[in-house]
């Protein structure tokens, strides 16, 4: 895989800022950890926060490991259960994605959000540049995901999400791509395709048209299928793979049957 070095990061700049540039962690977290001692520039811990480095020179670890734009860039597939929350550490207790993902030999950051309730592909890398590119609403990579919702909703419902929901802070969704995926007596699946990624979106909007979620699932990120990645398991995603989560969706499948799989690499890893 090539490194994370596309269009480097410049210095000089502070550690803790340095530190949230190469996705290792938000710049409040960095500077928790830089006061803590584990982090060192050119082998010697620094404890300021502030201290000044240029990333192109500096070598810079947290807790012996090397982090910047010369490291080799990691980007893993993995499919999140419910009942876990996308964060690495949670004061509550209770069980995190990183939990999943174990030891990957490098320090990952999640590319986006599912909430504890929801499930499916959840990207992690160690490039910044990738993350942002993914999560920027001005690239508007499509998302998308499979909803089972109360009820059947009618063809009015449809059309107001994917014309565009004003949820209740007042702000307003893009357009989507909408359809239904068929009824049962648990209510109805369907496929909903958004290019940008408020808190909750699918959530909030079919709530506001009369449809609550019951079951939630991310299914594909650009053009990037979950597939047949079991729940809980994780794979590394080869440059191909990365070349497909930027790229147009393919021609939605008329049936259910459009909840995608696809084959394991042979780099998943089980539940640790």
């Amino acid at each position: 895989m090539p490194s994370a070095a596309t269009g480097r990061t410049r210095g000089p700049l502070s550690l803790a800022r340095a530190l949230s540039k190469f996705g290792v962690c938000s710049r409040a977290e960095a500077e928790r950890w830089i006061v803590a001692g584990r982090v060192s520039v050119d082998g010697e811990v620094v404890l300021w926060p502030a201290r000044r480095i240029d990333p192109r020179r500096h070598k810079v670890k947290v807790d012996g490991r090397r982090v910047g734009d010369e490291t080799e860039r990691v980007v893993l597939a993995l499919h999140k259960p419910p009942g876990y929350v996308t964060t690495r550490v949670e004061p509550g207790g209770r069980p995190t994605v990183y939990d999943l993902l174990g030891d990957v030999g490098r320090w990952v950051f999640p590319v986006g959000r599912l909430d504890r309730d929801s499930a499916g592909l959840l990207v992690f890398t160690n490039d910044h540049r990738l993350g942002q590119s993914l999560t920027d609403p001005g690239h508007a990579v499509p998302k998308t995901y499979h909803a089972r919702v109360e009820g059947v909703p009618s063809e009015a419902a449809l059309d107001v999400l994917r014309s565009g929901v004003t949820l209740g802070d007042e702000t307003r969704t893009r357009p989507a791509q909408v359809r239904s995926l068929g009824s049962g007596r648990e209510g109805t699946w369907l496929e909903i395709v958004l290019t940008e990624g408020k808190n909750r979106q699918v959530r909030r909007m079919c709530a506001a048209v009369g449809h609550e979620v019951r079951e939630l699932v991310r299914v594909r990120i650009g053009g990037l299928e979950l597939g047949d990645l079991a729940p809980g398991r994780w794979r590394r995603l080869e440059p191909p793979d990365v070349a497909r989560l930027s790229s147009p969706l393919p021609e939605p499948s008329p049936s259910r049957g459009g909840r995608v799989r696809v084959g394991r690499s042979r780099s998943e890893r089980s539940v640790r």
